[in-house]
This record gives C-alpha cells, sequence and structure tokens, in this order.
C-alpha cells in the first residue's frame, strides 16, 4: 500500500466523519492524517486489519447496548498500526470513536467498512516499479517543453558552430570598417541605394499588367491544309461524338476555306476571325456579288465560334445545324 494513497484516504476518512457528526464534530484533520511508524501498540498487517475491522463492524450491526459501546470504545488503540513491505504506518481511531455511541452506531459500522474497502483498493493499486516510473519519466523527458534539457546531436552542435563562426566573421568586418569610417559610410550608402532599386524594380514589376496579346494569336498552321469539304467532315464527326464546340469551330474554318476558294479572302490563316470579317466587309475584288452574300454568314459563324470557342461556352447541336446552314449559303453544297 502506498503511503500517499493511505493520507489520501485518512484524510477522505475524516472529512466523511465530520459530514455525518454534523456541528457536533468538528473536523480534525490532523486526526484524519496518517503517522509513520510504530505506536508500541498491536501491529497489523492488511489480512489481520481487515480482520479486525470485520469484527468491529458485525458487533455494531447487532445493536449493541450503550455499555457495549463503551466497552468497544475503551478497548480501542488510540490507532491501528499496520505494517506494508515499504513502512508502517498508524490510522487514527479518532474519527471512529467520535461516532461509537448507541444512535450512530450503523454509521460508525458504515465507516468501519467504507475504510475496509478503501484498503483493499489501495493494496490492488500498489506500488509502481521502479521500471514503469523510469519508462514515465523518459515518455515525459521526451516532450518538446523538455528538449534543452537533452545533450545535442550532431546536426544541432554543426548549426551551433556554423552560426557562431558567421557572427565571428561579421564581427571581424564591422570591426575592421569601425577603423575605417570613410569605407563604411560608402558600403552604407551603396547597400542603402541598392535597396531602393531593388524594391522600385519588384514593385514595378508586380503593378504592370502582362502581356494578354498572345491569347488571341491566330490559330496554328494545322488548319491551314484543309479544304473546306475535309473541314466539313471533320464538323460532322466532331458532332456524331457529342462535341459540338469543336463542330462549330470546324464549321467555321470551312466557311473560311470556302471564301478564299471563290478568292473573297487571301490563302493566309495567319489573321484572326474578326480580320477576316473587315476584309469581307471590305472586298472590293471583282467576286462583289459574292463578297456580299458572304458578310453575314461568316459573321454569324464569327460569332458563333468566339462564344464557344474563345469564350469556353458550351455549344449544342442547334448551333452545329445553324453553323451548317451559314455554309449552304456560303455555297458549299452538304448533301
Amino acid at each position: 500500500m502506498s503511503y500517499r494513497a493511505l493520507c489520501l484516504f485518512a484524510m477522505i476518512c475524516g472529512v466523511w466523519a465530520g459530514a455525518i457528526c454534523g456541528s457536533e464534530f468538528p473536523l480534525d484533520l490532523a486526526a484524519a492524517q496518517f503517522s509513520v511508524g510504530t505506536t508500541g501498540e498491536k501491529t497489523y498487517d492488511v489480512g489481520s486489519l481487515d480482520r479486525e475491522l470485520a469484527r468491529l463492524g458485525d458487533a455494531l450491526q447487532n445493536k449493541p447496548t450503550a455499555s457495549q459501546v463503551a466497552e468497544t470504545n475503551k478497548s480501542l488503540p488510540s490507532s491501528w498500526t499496520i505494517r506494508t513491505p515499504e513502512r508502517t504506518y498508524a490510522i487514527s481511531t479518532r474519527p471512529f470513536k467520535a461516532q461509537l455511541n448507541p444512535a450512530s452506531a450503523r454509521d460508525a459500522a458504515a465507516w468501519l467498512a467504507h475504510l475496509r474497502e478503501e484498503i483493499k483498493s489501495s493494496q490492488a493499486n500498489g506500488v509502481p516499479g521502479s521500471t514503469t516510473a523510469r519508462s514515465d519519466l523518459d515518455k515525459i523527458l521526451s516532450e518538446p517543453e523538455f528538449g534543452a534539457g537533452r545533450a545535442p546531436g550532431a546536426l544541432e552542435i554543426f548549426r551551433q558552430r556554423f552560426w557562431a563562426w558567421i557572427g565571428r566573421m561579421l564581427q571581424k568586418f564591422f570591426g575592421g570598417m569601425a577603423r575605417h569610417p570613410i569605407g563604411a559610410e560608402i558600403l552604407f550608402w551603396a547597400l542603402l541605394v541598392g535597396s531602393v532599386v531593388f524594391l522600385a524594380l519588384s514593385t514595378f514589376r508586380f503593378l504592370t499588367p502582362r502581356d494578354t496579346t498572345d491569347e488571341w494569336k491566330a490559330e496554328p498552321s494545322v488548319v491551314a491544309a484543309r479544304t473546306w469539304q475535309e473541314w466539313v467532315r471533320s464538323a460532322r464527326h466532331a458532332a456524331n461524338r457529342g462535341d459540338f464546340r469543336e463542330a462549330v469551330h470546324s464549321a467555321y474554318w470551312a466557311g473560311i476555306a470556302r471564301l478564299e476558294d471563290l478568292g473573297v479572302l487571301p490563302r493566309d490563316r495567319a489573321k484572326t476571325p474578326r480580320e477576316y470579317l473587315r476584309l469581307v466587309c471590305e472586298s472590293n475584288s471583282g467576286e462583289a456579288n459574292v463578297s456580299h452574300i458572304g458578310k453575314e454568314p461568316l459573321s454569324i459563324l464569327t460569332t458563333r465560334l468566339e462564344r464557344s470557342w474563345y469564350a469556353g461556352r458550351d455549344a449544342n447541336a442547334e448551333d452545329f445545324q445553324d453553323s451548317l446552314r451559314q455554309l449552304e449559303a456560303l455555297g458549299c453544297p452538304l448533301e
């Protein structure tokens, strides 16, 4: 049984006895505590003390008379001395004697029963072995807050030596500068001007908008070699697999290829869709009638291309069918 557990139990017994007796029994913490050592009276072990407490409890449960209670009170020692493998303890009997009268015999018996349970519980818990205590201590010391108490590792030693070397170099450098005030002043202003220039350039690059003209470059040369018939087939294949955005894109380039065949547009695929449309609107070629007919269909194809291809909006089957109607208006036989 541990000394701490027995002390705690004695204090609990004193508090409990004071609560039962109320104002008639003021709590005496000194009487409720354990005293360590021998008292010159009978010494018990855990088992014999348990039997003695059981005997007293049974006697109190049988409704003793006043003379029996007085005799029991007289026979009680000032404390019960109990010897454990660790040391010897003395449990004061004052809390028990304070309740020992015929009117509160059952409360006294309950107090004894509670004392027996606490002694058994403390004995069962035992005292942690040194191995367990050592492992608990190692676990506590491994926490981050106790890291400063551990010996530094190789990496920590290297880091400390490195920063100590940096400190010595800086100390030598600035110490040498102190002996040359003019050179130190020149270095200071050079560093200050360099810092200002660096901050100014960084701020300028951050505030200057990035060039976005590359986003509207013309389609790559992959579109240059197809005829309008090939573009129409590519558009139909895309529509059959449900990719109407690609179908509208291919239909637009079929219209451009058709106008190139008619001579309305030059064979120059480096232009943007709006540049193609402007060329059709401003065309003064001999095919003026063709140019006039192709203006509205190409305008519709261009608008639909910009919405679905460049703006990223979804296209559907109706958009594709309308693109085919514009190709027919440009003279593309689709049947």
